[in-house]
């Protein structure tokens, strides 16, 4: 398969970044690049926010102009890092390569080797990386992996539409296979099925809502309205699952694209349950309480690890907010072992610049309201 490979860089850098972009493409991958990938009428942060979804690798061309610059490269970066939660640990997707001697950000360097570009041989380096990256996806996207009881294998819906405006949609949904339980397979495949054809037909354009004046030039096609999901297992048992969809979308006019998190967490003992996050609790109120504390607190820390700051009143009174104690603020959670993950998306906790934002929780955290019997053991069941 021909890797995509998303290409961030500062501007201040693009010269450097069409450089590698180059031997990028003569190291057989297929990498995006903002200058030279963007067309004229496209709104770009929505192409760029496409390309990242759609990336097998993003490789992170970093700077003393990048790592200290505020906007879509950080938001980029930290995008890029929030995903590496849905990935196995041993795979490569996101590269970090040094244009020059630079401060590494401590949430990369405590979690990615990265490569000085300066130091001899350094390019070899990045090829292997680039040839077991695409041996990994080669071997996804046609043999599937296991999970638990399952083998999964990765599906997508596209379909696009010369309108005016028109669309361009992208949905990725996982099918299960099973021969240990293949109805619980069955009923997955067909509830992700049927989610994301259900997606498509929310998103499609509708023919008599358009606006020709303002898109008149159908056939230099540029899709103005747009949505891409891709979902990511996060955790599985013999009598838990957990996985997690990344939604992305654009509609004409809007300022720029937004996202958000939809999540799963399943309960396979006998037969299919849908786990709430109340179930794990015997005081969900004081649950609530105790995590909308940690969230608050894990969230500024973050914000300084982040920007190198600590954050002013405004946005502690965002993280209050977006992470205060309402239900509705923490229903993107997945589970794992031994923690919760709680996922914010773009404006609710903070600026959209910042991008994506996620906090554990550990369960010995909340040992005094977890339900001695309830579904979290379910996580480290065998």
């Amino acid at each position: 398969m021909s890797l995509k490979v998303f290409v961030s860089y500062a501007k201040e850098d693009s010269s450097l970044a069409l450089k590698y972009y180059d031997l990028l493409v003569q190291a057989g991958t297929s990498p995006w690049i903002d200058t030279k990938h963007l067309l004229p009428g496209q709104n770009w942060e929505a192409e760029i926010e496409k390309a990242f979804s759609d990336a097998n690798v993003v490789v992170l061309l970093l700077s003393n102009k990048s790592v200290s610059k505020r906007g879509f490269v950080q938001r980029e970066a930290n995008d890029a890092i929030e995903r590496l939660r849905y990935k196995q640990p041993t795979d490569i997707y996101v590269i970090p390569l040094l244009l020059e001697p630079c401060d590494v950000p401590s949430h990369i360097a405590g979690r990615l080797q990265y490569v000085d570009l300066s130091t001899p041989g350094a390019w070899n380096q990045v090829c292997a990386s680039l040839e077991l990256a695409a041996e990994q996806q080669s071997i996804v996207l046609t043999q599937g992996v296991n999970v638990g009881l399952f083998h999964v294998f990765t599906e997508r819906i596209e379909e696009q539409w010369k309108g005016a405006p028109g669309y361009d949609i992208k949905i990725e949904y996982p099918r299960f296979e099973s021969t240990i339980s293949p109805d619980l397979a069955k009923e997955l495949s067909l509830l992700f099925g049927g989610r994301a054809t259900k997606a498509l037909i929310e998103s499609r354009q509708k023919p008599w809502d358009q606006s020709p004046d303002l898109f008149s030039d159908i056939e230099s096609f540029v899709s103005m309205n747009g949505r891409w999901d891709d979902f990511g297992i996060v955790h599985a048992t013999d009598y838990l699952l957990s996985l997690t969809y990344d939604v992305g979308w654009y509609g004409a006019g809007a300022a720029h694209p937004n996202s958000h998190f939809e999540t799963y967490t399943f309960c396979l003992a006998d037969r299919l349950h849908i786990l709430t996050l109340d179930d794990f609790f015997t005081d969900p109120v004081l649950a609530l309480k105790t995590i909308s504390s940690f969230c608050i607190t894990s969230l500024c820390r973050e914000y300084w690890t982040r920007t190198g700051e600590k954050p002013d009143d405004y946005q502690i009174n965002w993280f209050k907010d977006g992470a205060g104690e309402n239900f509705d603020n923490f229903s993107a959670f997945t589970v794992s072992p031994d923690h919760f993950t709680f996922l914010f998306a773009p404006y609710q906790v903070s600026a959209y610049a910042f991008g994506r934002w996620s906090v554990d929780v550990y369960f010995y955290d909340l040992l005094d309201v977890l339900k001695t019997d309830g579904p979290h053991l379910l996580a480290v069941a065998i």
